[in-house]
């Protein structure tokens, strides 16, 4: 019988996962050694396992089989700790001759498959395990089990060898950069990676978050709840730019999701007001599927607008999230924050970052794009904290042992600049800038005007961002005429 998942998060704890890293493990850290059948020649060999940390993998196994009789060796690495929120999807552009971008590193978890558009490649996540590896290396290994039954194949299936001669050839010019080839790494645990350096080589590459869909939940196990019985939840089409997995625009325009625990909200927000009335919905897990009240109330904030805050925390898993969603109708114009932090009142300053707001500081010509934080219900301080730490667990190729000593010096100053701004070691500038007006900085003085170091500036949205926020497409639908 299946442990339940409060059991078996209680009989993980007692596993300890040590950080991997260059320096030589204690006893206590020494690997684990046992006997096992080899594959190959069916002898017994030796397989070597070891439980570690390590950066953007979080908790994995590393494996490592070896049988002295035939000489077949293997590695892999499993996902041994909790999936993230929201799945993950990369994609790299790699143009001809750049060699650098084959040379970014990559995370692929167990759970991730992988796309070459170009060549119609798609390599699903039963048919390779999970590995710490390069840009070159997925698609030599990729080339390297296609050859292994190609001789087979031109016995039995000389067609078939023909067609894959011509798509092995195609693949070979992807490896040696002799031509344009995009990599998709599409994972919905969102526990994989591609390597961002710190200059250019000319690859562009795309993150995107998003909320895992029914089936996609079902592929790694989510899906049903701790009862085995299946959540019933309304399916929504992938293609819907709107209402899918990723929502986007005005179906999400006014949604903030808390990365903070419900009484971290409620100190922020009840600051302000306190609920009138709290309302409670029954609803199902988002991670697990299993029943879970959600709580929801109005409130009204000075000076910004009326916000509905929504919060669930699960039983059976442990998954907990809150979510502030802006009131009314979509502002007309979008509205520009900037504070100079000048002053430790000032980091203590309430922040409401809505997803669809960019964060930039000047001082250090640095920005973070819409979508990429998600939402916060923080302070300043909070606020810049969790931009370190973000930087910090998705930048660990930069920053740990297999970095280069450039790279490892560029971003450990830049990162060291941020904390100085944290810490208040000279005076800098926040600014969020925010196209649906969802985002809210709070005043240190009874009046907004009074303030001499907190500015707002509306701005007229351009027609690009109306189309991205699914506003072009309410009003082809509402009429020119009609108020969205």
């Amino acid at each position: 019988m299946s442990a339940s998942p409060v059991e078996a998060r209680q009989e993980s704890a007692a596993v300890e996962f040590r950080p991997l890293s260059a320096d030589a493990a204690d006893d206590d850290g020494a690997p684990m050694k046992m006997q096992s059948l080899c594959m190959a020649c069916h002898e017994n060999g030796e397989t070597t396992m070891l439980l570690a940390k390590i950066p953007h993998f979080r908790e994995i196994v590393v494996m490592s089989f070896e049988c002295e009789n035939c000489g077949e060796r293997n590695n892999e690495v499993q996902f041994a700790g909790a999936m993230d929120e929201q799945g993950v999807k990369f994609t790299l552009t790699v143009p001809s001759g750049s060699q650098h971008a084959l040379s970014r590193q990559v995370v692929k978890a167990d759970t991730a498959t992988v796309f070459v558009p170009e060549l119609e490649l798609e390599i699903p996540r039963e048919t390779q395990r999970g590995q710490i590896t390069t840009v070159e290396g997925l698609l030599v290994d990729t080339a390297d089990n296609i050859r292994m039954l190609q001789e087979e194949r031109r016995r039995v299936a000389p067609d078939q060898a023909s067609a894959l001669d011509g798509f092995l050839a195609n693949l070979d010019a992807c490896i040696a950069s002799e031509r344009d080839f995009t990599l998709v790494l599409d994972d919905p645990a969102g526990n994989s990676y591609v390597e961002r350096p710190a200059e250019s080589d000319a690859a562009e590459l795309r993150e995107e978050r998003y909320q895992r869909s029914r089936a996609q939940a079902e592929s790694i196990g989510l899906s049903l709840g701790a009862n085995g019985v299946s959540t019933g939840e309304q399916e929504i089409s992938g293609s819907d730019p709107h209402h899918g997995a990723r929502p986007m625009g005005a179906a999400a325009a006014a949604r903030t999701v808390a990365r903070f625990k419900g009484k971290d909200v409620a100190e922020v927000l009840g600051r302000y007001t306190a609920p009138e009335e709290v309302i409670e919905l029954p609803g199902s897990c988002h991670a697990c599927g299993d029943a879970c009240g959600t709580r929801m109330y109005r409130t009204e904030i000075p000076f910004f607008k009326e916000v509905i805050i929504m919060s669930n925390s699960c039983d059976a898993c442990g998954f907990r999230s809150s979510e502030v969603k802006g009131g009314g109708p979509i502002s007309e114009k979008g509205i520009q924050w900037k504070v100079r932090v000048a002053e430790p009142e000032d980091l203590q300053r309430d922040v409401i970052k809505a997803e669809t707001a960019s964060i930039s500081i000047p001082e250090l010509e640095f920005e973070v794009t819409s979508g990429s934080l998600g939402g916060l219900v923080t302070t300043i301080e909070g606020l810049l904290d969790t931009v370190i730490q973000h930087l910090r667990s998705t930048h660990s190729f930069h920053l740990g042992d297999s970095a280069q000593g450039v790279s490892r010096s560029q971003w450990g100053t830049f990162i060291q600049k941020l904390e100085d701004c944290m810490t208040l070691q000279h005076p800098w500038t926040l600014e969020l800038s925010d196209p649906l007006a969802n985002t809210f900085v709070s005043s240190i003085t009874a009046d907004p005007s009074e303030d001499v170091r907190l500015e707002t500036e509306d701005f007229e949205r351009s027609a690009e961002e109306d189309e991205y926020l699914g506003i072009s497409h309410l009003k082809e639908h509402a009429g020119e005429g009609e108020v969205v």
